[in-house]
């Protein structure tokens, strides 16, 4: 496939987040578990394979020529690590079916690591595609937003949380905070 004669798509992305002007909108196609259906993987071991995760990041990446792309698209990967069981479909990411801290508020103080979960998986994958693509296509690492996995680890008890007991919401959500900063390291050390 001939790549399209824009700019870099990389610096033409990485333009575009530090508000600089640009000659076109950066393309950043958020493929998720499609990525899948270009090499005829379902969803499941899409997110549990890393030959088959990075198969198809790089048929996305041929298909799509885009100036970025997420590596992984899973807002499960962390609520796994910490203890949330997964419901695991075909054709879709896979949804939290428990919740750790339904029956309780003891707010866990662990802190991702390299070696839990799918973590290695990503972590890999990210690896290959830096070296894959990562010249030319700005690669991303999407961590779970702390109100999304704050929800994730108590469930829907959160909503009542925020109005009786505002303090255990701020003190869940800062913990959910640092996971996320946590996975960030995590991610750069891969070299997003």
């Amino acid at each position: 496939m001939t790549r399209n004669p824009r700019p870099a798509g990389r610096e033409l992305l990485l333009s575009a987040l530090k508000h600089q002007s640009t000659p076109s909108v950066p393309w950043l196609p958020l493929a998720g578990v499609h990525a899948g259906k270009l090499t005829h993987t379902d969803a499941t071991t899409l997110l549990t394979d890393a030959d088959a995760l990075v198969a198809a990041l790089t048929q996305v990446n041929a298909l799509y020529d885009p100036d970025g792309q997420p590596v992984v698209f899973d807002l499960q990967l962390e609520a796994e690590i910490l203890g949330c069981e997964l419901a695991w479909a075909a054709k879709a990411p896979p949804s939290v079916a428990t919740h750790p801290l339904a029956a309780h508020k003891s707010l866990p103080s662990t802190l991702p690591e390299r070696h839990q979960g799918r973590l290695p998986i990503v972590l890999e994958a990210m690896k290959r595609m830096k070296k894959e693509v990562g010249e030319r296509t700005a690669l991303l690492g999407l961590v779970t937003g702390p109100l999304t996995l704050a929800s994730h680890l108590r469930g829907t008890d959160i909503f009542m949380d925020m109005y009786d007991d505002p303090a255990f919401v701020n003190e869940l959500l800062a913990y959910c905070r640092r996971v996320a900063t946590r996975m960030t390291e995590l991610y750069l050390g891969a070299g997003m």
